[in-house]
């Protein structure tokens, strides 16, 4: 994996694959700006997407010369070949032709393959020949200082601090998704721009709340044994419409994920590891590794036991939705 920045001269060759949908779209939307004008985009780029049209069809777009400037952009989006997927299409695909543009590209070119899966297939010669020949950026990962560092960047270009505080309360009332954080501080900068820093108070008062936020602060509650603030965050929920059982269902999550965090932490795992064999944000890992002090290891088995068995009472028919969950609760924070 090389450093998650694009450099000039451009390579002929790029691949851009992980799970990181926003880092996916900042670096092909980084060499695109690189390769090409905003007015020589409409001219002189081409995106096809593999699930449905073939390679063959892009590699005869890459040999083709620049109409209206110096560089060509063809783009592959969708590339589940270079993964082991073994999924039937509707297109077929001779990738013996890419592999032999990959030797030998055109000069006037950049070809961009986008795969947005967590990993590609090594054991494939395609693959092989592209980590070689081509510069390949993995992004699975996010951490939390480069999260932190986009974010403050952001804020940086209307002239506003975005401290360190206003990022862990972000973190906790928005969610992690990078693309709703790149947005929220967007909103809270314009607000904040030549007045003030975005700082923690800021974030309570303007930052959208996430029903998984909400949830999560809720089950914080309970592992705090804070049956008042619990039951209030629960009384808000329901007075929004929330549907019951997608509430137990995220509780339950948020239990198992404290669950597993406190398994891999006794096992020697750092926060880092775990987040990547959860596929979660590291702050999610950090504030669940901070809970498992509240709740030991035989607590969470009993809670995890109560969840289930409210599930079924409810989705048997055995007790009221709204009822169980308010059960549910004050089991849970008796623990």
């Amino acid at each position: 994996m090389t450093d998650l920045k694009i450099t000039t001269p451009l390579a002929p060759v790029y691949v851009l694959y992980g799970t990181e949908a926003y880092l996916l779209q900042t670096l092909r939307q980084q060499i695109i700006q690189f390769a090409l004008a905003r007015d020589e985009q409409a001219f002189d780029m081409s995106t096809y997407n593999m699930e449905e049209q073939p390679v063959e069809l892009a590699v005869e777009d890459a040999n083709t010369l620049p109409f209206m400037s110096e560089k060509r952009v063809v783009l592959l989006d969708n590339c589940f070949f270079l993964t082991g997927d073994t999924k039937k299409r509707k297109v077929e695909h001779h990738l013996e032709q890419l592999a032999d543009y990959v030797a030998s590209p055109s000069p006037d070119t950049v070809m961009i393959l986008i795969a947005p899966y967590e990993k590609l297939d090594k054991r494939k010669k395609l693959v092989k020949s592209l980590e070689k020949e081509a510069k390949v950026f993995e992004l699975n990962t996010l951490t939390d200082q480069m999260l932190y560092q986009i974010l403050s960047d952001e804020a940086q270009q209307h002239s506003v601090e975005y401290t360190k505080a206003a990022h862990n309360r972000l973190l906790a009332v928005s969610g992690t998704n990078t693309s709703i954080l790149v947005n929220e501080v967007k909103k809270l900068s314009l607000y904040a721009e030549g007045r003030q820093a975005i700082d923690e108070r800021l974030v309570e008062q303007l930052a959208s709340r996430t029903l998984e936020s909400d949830v999560f602060a809720m089950v914080d509650r309970i592992m705090h044994r804070d049956a008042q603030g619990a039951f209030r965050i629960l009384s808000d929920l329901f007075q929004q419409k929330e549907e019951p059982v997608k509430l137990l269902a995220l509780i339950m999550r948020q239990f198992r994920i404290t669950f597993q965090t406190d398994l891999y932490q006794k096992q020697g795992f750092m926060q880092k590891q775990i987040a990547s064999r959860l596929k979660l944000h590291p702050y999610a890992i950090k504030i669940a590794g901070e809970q498992t002090k509240q709740y030991g290891e035989q607590a969470l088995k009993k809670a995890l036991i109560l969840c289930s068995d409210t599930d079924v009472a409810i989705k048997t028919g055995q007790i009221d939705k709204m009822v169980g969950l308010q059960l549910l609760i004050q089991k849970l924070v008796s623990l």
